[in-house]
C-alpha cells in the first residue's frame, strides 16, 4: 500500500461517524462517577424548592433539605448530632419522613437510588446513610450539584461537535414546528430547541410565555442531545444565538450556523391560514402590530401605519404583509448566507403545511433509508 492510500485511508476513518447507538455512549455521567441516570429508579434532588425549580437533573424529584436540617430522619432523634449519623445509630423499627418514604414507597429494594444536594454531601449523605440503613441501593453524586453543572457545561461544548445537523430554514418557528413535527412522524431524528426555549420566531403567545432558566435549558438540551444517533442527521429549527433571555451554547451555536439548510417553500395563503390557527393573538390584530413594533429590527414606520389600516378590514392582508413585508425579509439576509454554501440540500416545497399533507411531502422529499430501501 502506497503512502497516499494508507494517508486516505486515516482519513475515512477520522471522518467516520462514532460506532455507538446514540451520544449517551460517548457523554457519559461515568465522567461524574454515578450510572447513566436512566438507571436509577428514583433520583432524589435534596435542595431547597426554589433551586430545583431553576434546574435539576431530568427526572430527580426534590426532597426539601428542612426536613434534614430541622428534624431528623427518622423518629426518636432530637440533637443535630444525631440528625447527621441518623443512619448509623437509629432503631431498626424507626421511621423515615413520611415525604421521603413516599417517594421511595413504590420501588423495590433492587431497584438503585441516586441522591444529590448543593452543599457537597452535608444534606444528600443523611439521606443516603438512612436510605441504606433499611436495604436500598444508593449513590451519592460526588461534588453534587456543582460536580453536575461542570458535567453539562462539558456536555454542550463536545456533543454539538459530534451530530450532523440539518436546518430548516423558515420565517416562523409555527413553521418549523409543522415541519419537524412531519420529519419526526415519517422517522426523521430532530431536535426542536425553540421548544425547549419557549420562544418561537414570529410568536406573540410564546413571547408571553416565561422562558426556563438558562441552567434548566442546558440541562435539558443534554439530555436530548445525549439521545442522539450520531449515525443519522438531526434536524433542527433555525435558532438563533440569542433567544429571548436564553443563549445558546457556543459549540451548539457553532454547529447550527455551519449546518445546510433547507427553505421551505409554500403558498402565502397556506401560510397565512396556519398563522392564524398557529397564533392565538391573531384574534387581536392591533395588539399583534403594537408587539411586533417593538421586536428589532423594528418594522419600518410605514409598514406599521398600513398594518394599522388593513387590520380594520382584512386579516388576511394584515397578516400576510406582516410575513412577505417583515419577517421573510428579516429572514433572507440570514438564508442568503446559509445558502451561499453548496449544500445540496433542496428546498421543501409543499402545497399545504396541514399535518398528513406535510408528511407525504417530507417523505417524498427526505426519504428515511427505511422508506428509500422498500
Amino acid at each position: 500500500m502506497t503512502s497516499s492510500q494508507e494517508s486516505s485511508d486515516r482519513a475515512r476513518k477520522l471522518n467516520k461517524p462514532p460506532e455507538i447507538e446514540s451520544l449517551a455512549g460517548a457523554f457519559h455521567p461515568h465522567a461524574i462517577e454515578v450510572q447513566d441516570f436512566s438507571h436509577y429508579a428514583l433520583v432524589i434532588d435534596v435542595r431547597t424548592r426554589e433551586e430545583y425549580e431553576d434546574d435539576h437533573i431530568p427526572g430527580a424529584v426534590q426532597f426539601s433539605p428542612a426536613v434534614v436540617s430541622q428534624r431528623p430522619l427518622v423518629t426518636g432523634h432530637s440533637d443535630a448530632r444525631d440528625r447527621v449519623l441518623v443512619a448509623q445509630d437509629s432503631a431498626v423499627d424507626a421511621e423515615l419522613p413520611a415525604s421521603l418514604a413516599a417517594l421511595i414507597a413504590p420501588l423495590k429494594l433492587d431497584q438503585a437510588i441516586l441522591v444529590y444536594c448543593g452543599r457537597g454531601g452535608l444534606d444528600s449523605l443523611p439521606v443516603a446513610r438512612a436510605l441504606r440503613w433499611r436495604g436500598w441501593s444508593v449513590d451519592v453524586l460526588p461534588g453534587g450539584w456543582i460536580n453536575y453543572r461542570r458535567w453539562v457545561q462539558a456536555g454542550l461544548e463536545v456533543l454539538p461537535r459530534m451530530a450532523t445537523f440539518r436546518v430548516v430554514a423558515t420565517s416562523l418557528g409555527c413553521e418549523a414546528d409543522r415541519v419537524l413535527n412531519a420529519m419526526s412522524t415519517v422517522g426523521h431524528q430532530v431536535l426542536n430547541v425553540e421548544a425547549l426555549m419557549v420562544r418561537r420566531r414570529g410568536s406573540i403567545s410564546f413571547c408571553a410565555a416565561q422562558q426556563p432558566s438558562q441552567a434548566w435549558f442546558e440541562s435539558q438540551l443534554l439530555q436530548r442531545l445525549r439521545s442522539v444517533d450520531p449515525r443519522r442527521p438531526v434536524w433542527i429549527g433555525d435558532v438563533e444565538a440569542q433567544v429571548g433571555e436564553l443563549q445558546l451554547p457556543g459549540s451548539m451555536a457553532d454547529a447550527i450556523g455551519a449546518a445546510p439548510a433547507a427553505p421551505l417553500v409554500a403558498p402565502i395563503e397556506e401560510r397565512v391560514n396556519r398563522w392564524i390557527d398557529d397564533e392565538p393573538a391573531w384574534a387581536s390584530p392591533s395588539d399583534v402590530i403594537d408587539a411586533i413594533a417593538s421586536w428589532s429590527p423594528p418594522p419600518e414606520g410605514r409598514l406599521i401605519e398600513r398594518w394599522r389600516e388593513l387590520s380594520l378590514r382584512e386579516l388576511a392582508g394584515l397578516v400576510a404583509s406582516v410575513l412577505t413585508d417583515y419577517l421573510d425579509r428579516r429572514q433572507s439576509a440570514r438564508l442568503s448566507l446559509r445558502m451561499a454554501k453548496s449544500n445540496g440540500i433542496a428546498p421543501l416545497v409543499v402545497d399545504s403545511l396541514r399535518q398528513d399533507q406535510l408528511a407525504l411531502a417530507v417523505r417524498a422529499w427526505q426519504p428515511t433509508p427505511e422508506a428509500a430501501a422498500t
